[in-house]
């Protein structure tokens, strides 16, 4: 035992040293990134200043915000090279991602991983495989970047050596999850403390992905002083052996602590024959960086925040000057000298009774309200500079509403306007398709199961298929091996809001040309409306049972017909 602690103190070390070097490397990394949230939130900071604007005009949120894609992309999977076989997987594999699109919270996921890709310029997407007492699944996390700390010097998360994420847990979620005594507790690395007592019942948990002298990739989670995981060879099947003998854990009685052992083969009966299967072992991290667009000599993307801060900044001045002028303008009243009036302070508080006789020119006002008008346009054009800088148009805000224009014309304008953000769209979809490789990934290697998949096809008929993974068998030379050689990206029908209103448009414009039949015959009317349903046309589902209903009624009349013919 005693040398088992000592091979945990050594490790520990080893990590947290590689973890300290990788803090040094990152600098001011995180506090910049803290900015770019507090920009994003309405700071009334003034870089170089000691005040603070008076007001806040927050065009970083409005700008931001109208950027913001709720859009899931959709899977596309095509084979490396073309056989039947291989394009029957490919659709199984599609409809397997598809599934777990659906199935994940990837809505509420998104949501996070826009608004972190444009404010810190990029996200992190992390993938595990979680047991739940079943088969079990795959489970997707996605974190912000301040959780990440990359290899210093390697700018691309599959050229390094090792990587760290960071995560917030409950002390008593850490007991739970990795069988910590409440007195081990106490040396972990809890997230505040006040002279040496801890104040938190939280604490920070460091995951430290690596690859060993073979390339496989390895895991050690640690927190603190406590050393909670050490997994060599992550994506290798494990079981508990005796560790004295070798024993699978209950069939000796040498009394040794239990230890893992790696499981390097499984059974696996094709047609007539047992064979022995080498487990599908992943190559890569369990990570996925998305990156807003690329920047050199980063492991991230360039963050919108920082692109427009210098505007923000002026535009905050601007609008604290506007403030200043107005809350200093005022109208003074000038009256003779023997006016009875007593001035006070109170608005709109005073009333001015003439005297019997007097005229009320007798009186008149000093009007000492300033102009704005020129800080007004400044204001705006400074906004201007700000939108013109990410690419963002007055009609991608819906800001250009006037005049009679058909949704396909108007998203062909916002097209041409918004070339600018067509790249960061494009590393979303190159995310996303590597998110679903990790996705398939994870179930070849772990889902020993068979997991019903449900589709629908062109005229909506919902078909279950089975996902195995043993499907994906091929023989290399004589041994088998299991074929992961397929092209991940994202489909051309995956539900831009940009997209919506002209995909309706251009449906009904098949419709009404011809090109999906005879618009007056119920099937036609049927794909139509399929068609609307995969767009997200409202109440299209309702349309769709009712043009079933009508071809069921047909189909069982003609039956019916033939069936009195025969007679």
């Amino acid at each position: 035992m005693k040398d088992i602690n000592t091979q945990n103190d050594a490790r520990l070390a080893h990590f947290s040293s590689l973890l300290e070097a990788a803090r040094l490397a990152a600098g001011d990394r995180d506090e910049r990134l803290d900015k770019n949230m507090s920009q994003y939130l309405g700071s009334t900071e003034i870089d170089g200043s000691s005040e603070s604007a008076l007001t806040v005009r927050n065009i970083t949120y409005e700008i931001i915000e109208s950027e913001i894609d709720p859009a899931v992309p959709v899977p596309k999977v095509e084979a490396f090279s073309y056989s039947e076989q291989r394009e029957r997987r490919a659709a199984s594999i599609e409809r397997l991602c598809t599934a777990l699109r659906e199935r994940l919270p990837f809505e509420d996921m998104n949501d996070l991983d826009e608004r972190y890709t444009y404010i810190y310029g990029a996200s992190i997407w992390y993938a595990e495989w979680e047991q739940d007492g079943g088969d079990g699944g795959v489970k997707l996390c996605c974190l912000s970047p301040k959780s990440f700390l990359g290899q210093p010097g390697i700018t691309k998360i599959e050229d390094m050596e090792y990587c760290f994420l960071t995560f917030i847990t409950t002390r008593d979620e850490l007991m739970r999850k990795y069988g910590v005594s409440e007195e081990d507790s106490a040396l972990a690395e809890y997230e505040y403390k006040y002279d040496g007592a801890s104040t938190s019942d939280t604490v920070k948990v460091v995951i430290c992905f690596y690859r060993d002298e073979d390339s496989d990739v390895s895991r050690f989670i640690f927190s603190g002083d406590l050393v909670l995981e050490d997994t060599p060879k992550l994506y290798k099947r494990k079981r508990l052996v005796c560790g004295k003998c070798g024993a699978v854990a209950g069939e000796c009685a040498c009394g040794a602590p239990r230890i893992l052992s790696d499981l390097s083969a499984e059974e696996v009966r094709i047609g007539e024959k047992n064979i022995s299967l080498p487990y599908y072992t992943p190559k890569g991290f369990p990570i996925v960086i998305r990156k807003n667009s690329r920047s050199e000599d980063t492991v991230f993307g360039s963050s919108d925040c920082e692109i427009i801060r210098p505007q923000q900044q002026a535009i905050n001045k601007v609008e604290s000057r506007i403030l200043q002028k107005l809350l200093r303008a005022a109208v003074t009243p000038i009256m003779p000298e023997d006016s009875s009036v007593t001035l006070g302070n109170a608005v709109f508080g005073q009333v001015i009774k003439m005297r019997p006789g007097e005229s009320a020119s007798s009186y008149g006002k000093i009007d000492t309200t300033p102009d704005i008008s020129q800080d007004i346009l400044e204001a705006d054009r400074l906004y201007e500079q700000a939108k013109r800088v990410l690419g963002i148009s007055d009609a991608l805000q819906g800001l250009d509403g006037t005049g009679v224009e058909s949704g396909y014309a108007r998203q062909l304008k916002i097209s041409q306007s918004a070339s600018r953000l067509e790249t960061k769209r494009r590393m979303k979809n190159l995310a996303y398709s590597e998110i679903y490789r990790l996705m398939f990934e994870h179930y070849l290697a772990f889902a020993d199961a068979t997991h019903e998949l449900s589709y629908k096809d062109g005229l909506g008929r919902v078909h279950t298929e089975e996902f195995n993974r043993h499907d994906f068998i091929e023989w290399d030379g004589g041994a088998p091996r299991y074929a992961d050689e397929y092209l991940f990206s994202t489909g051309e029908d995956s539900e831009s809001q940009y997209k919506r209103e002209a995909l309706w448009e251009r449906n009904l414009q098949n419709l009404e040309s011809g090109t999906l039949g005879d618009k007056s015959e119920p099937r036609t009317l049927l794909r139509y409306w399929q068609a609307q349903q995969k767009a997200h046309y409202p109440y299209a589902k309702d349309n769709v049972e009712y043009f079933k209903g009508i071809l069921e009624n047909q189909n069982q009349k003609e039956s019916e017909k033939e069936n009195e013919k025969s007679d």
